[in-house]
């Protein structure tokens, strides 16, 4: 894909060098992540992919930690809201996590019909429910929630015109998705950080309850913090866990999804 595709060369270089440039500005003492790992992790979560869909046994052998929390947070009926960014093997968060109870996930259908059969076949999992990233599926999302169920988005998707909000992602604007945040005010439901990233024993997944720390350094639980902030802010807020969760594992983001493609919801 480096060497045959210039568009994504393109889009990598693009975001990568943001990235870097804020990290050199903001923490100017760590060490900068390496790009040619990047680039070949980006390789092996499309080599490990037949692995994910095709081997049922696989999400049982990663290591998790925090789902005991989740099953009591899902107990109190008002559903849970799982953010997994493109990082590590997100495919495999989602069908761990269903291993437990059942989990619908939006997702944005491949354009070309033949594509999107063979990856609506092997995407499917036991308590995996894709919807599609339109009306239909929103609707479906909110039904899941309203009946205290779990659903799961990608919080750094580039959503459609008119359904998010401009916010900073490593220093540059980019069109964030507003739907996560907008269904837990309508709900009440928690929202839960997913994070599958590889190890050399294999995958680990940690499952954490959203916490935003203060300018004093105290921690507080977002769902706490909801009801006194404006959706801008809660945009903002959720770009930057995106961030705090690539700078735990930067050579593991998918660098070549281009972030920055709209803005104000229209493309670049």
């Amino acid at each position: 894909m480096w060497l045959g595709s210039a568009r994504y060369r393109r889009d990598f270089n693009t975001q990568w060098s943001q990235a870097l440039l804020y990290w050199r500005r903001s923490a100017p003492e760590s060490r900068p992540p390496g790009k040619l790992r990047a680039i070949a992790q980006s390789g092996l979560m499309l080599s490990e992919l037949p692995r994910v869909w095709c081997r049922p046994e696989t999400e049982m052998a990663m290591e998790v930690s925090g789902l005991q929390e989740m099953s009591a947070a899902l107990s109190k009926g008002k559903g849970l809201i799982f953010l997994t960014p493109h990082l590590g093997a997100f495919e495999l968060a989602a069908r761990r996590v269903a291993r437990e109870f059942p989990l619908t996930v939006l997702y944005r259908p491949a354009r070309r019909m033949e594509i999107e059969r063979l990856l609506r076949t092997f995407r499917s999992a036991e308590g995996v429910r894709p919807v599609p990233a339109n009306a239909q599926g929103v609707r479906q999302l909110m039904r899941a929630l309203k009946q205290g169920g779990a659903i799961g988005l990608l919080p750094d998707q580039v959503p459609s015109e008119g359904e998010g909000l401009v916010a900073d992602f490593f220093g540059r604007p980019a069109y964030t998705m507003t739907l996560p945040i907008r269904m837990a005010q309508a709900t009440g439901a928690a929202i839960i950080w997913a994070a599958a990233l590889r190890t050399d024993a294999g995958w680990s997944l940690r499952l954490a309850p959203w916490k935003v720390r203060d300018s004093q350094g105290e921690e507080t639980f977002f769902d706490d913090l909801l009801p006194s902030i404006s959706l801008q802010e809660a945009v903002g807020l959720m770009n930057k866990e995106v961030e705090a969760h690539i700078a735990r594992a930067p050579e593991q983001y998918l660098w070549g999804y281009n972030r920055y493609k709209k803005i104000h919801g229209q493309p670049l």
